[in-house]
């Protein structure tokens, strides 16, 4: 059986994808075939679309009218949703194209994959798209938490900061959470994790256990800057010191 780590659905963008050179690695099929298929959906995606202005005559007449109104409102799915281009780099340095895809385009691709083995890595990375999909949501309500918690702070460092930078302050203590977070910067965490530079290291490069060890500190901080505690060097030993549980 594959080992479980090749079932490598992650969050990317803020949606769960995988890539199709995994599938093609867990399903023993060569990725310039994975490819081919695809390609094949995009031309019967593109022809099903084009169906829309008069479907009657072009489908099957014996479709129902429910048939009908869902096969329109499939049309009105858009391909790049569902696979989304990628590329990677090869070992001679060539740059080669792949495709992420959500569930939905893994859905359509593995549909047909039949075999020994086939129904079981369906399963595993339907499985897999459970729990990062969950994953997704519980990440989505900590960044809601997280930005009130940001005004809160940002607030209350304006209000008691008694130097002449309060940008770099704000700056400094931000990056302070995410060193005791994860133990780097965010400039370190976004580049280590193959983030671009301009996003927001709280939305995209954080994990939800990740959030939740932020959020405690980013509260404790604002308690701390509160009280009168603005060293930075202080507040780095405070919020490095484990909290009981």
């Amino acid at each position: 059986m594959t080992p479980d780590i090749l079932f490598n659905v992650i969050i990317k963008n803020r949606s769960a994808v995988v890539n199709s050179r995994d599938v093609a690695k867990v399903f023993h099929k060569r990725h310039k075939n994975i490819l081919q298929n695809i390609d094949r959906l995009k031309k019967d995606w593109s022809n099903l679309t084009g169906l829309k202005s008069e479907p009657s005559k072009t489908l099957n007449p014996k479709l129902s009218p429910v048939d009908l109104e869902t096969l329109n409102n499939v049309s009105k799915l858009k391909f790049d949703d569902c696979f989304i281009p990628s590329s990677y780099i090869t070992k001679d340095g060539r740059t080669v194209r792949s495709f992420d895809m959500n569930r939905d385009g893994f859905t359509l691709l593995t549909m047909g994959f039949n075999g020994r083995d086939a129904l079981a890595f369906k399963l595993a990375y339907i499985n897999r798209f459970n729990s990062m999909e969950q994953e997704l949501t519980k990440r989505s309500t900590l960044y809601d938490l997280e930005k009130y918690l940001r005004k809160q702070l940002t607030d209350t460092i304006q209000r008691y900061y008694t130097g002449d930078n309060l940008r770099r302050e704000i700056m400094q203590l931000t990056n302070l959470l995410y060193i005791v977070t994860t133990g780097h910067n965010a400039v370190k965490l976004k580049r280590d994790r193959g983030f671009d530079k301009d996003v927001s290291a709280f939305a995209e490069a954080l994990t939800s256990t990740e959030r939740e060890t932020y959020i405690s500190a980013e509260n404790r901080l604002i308690g701390l800057y509160t009280s009168g505690v603005d060293d930075y060097h202080e507040l780095k030993e405070i919020l490095g010191q484990r909290q009981p549980a």
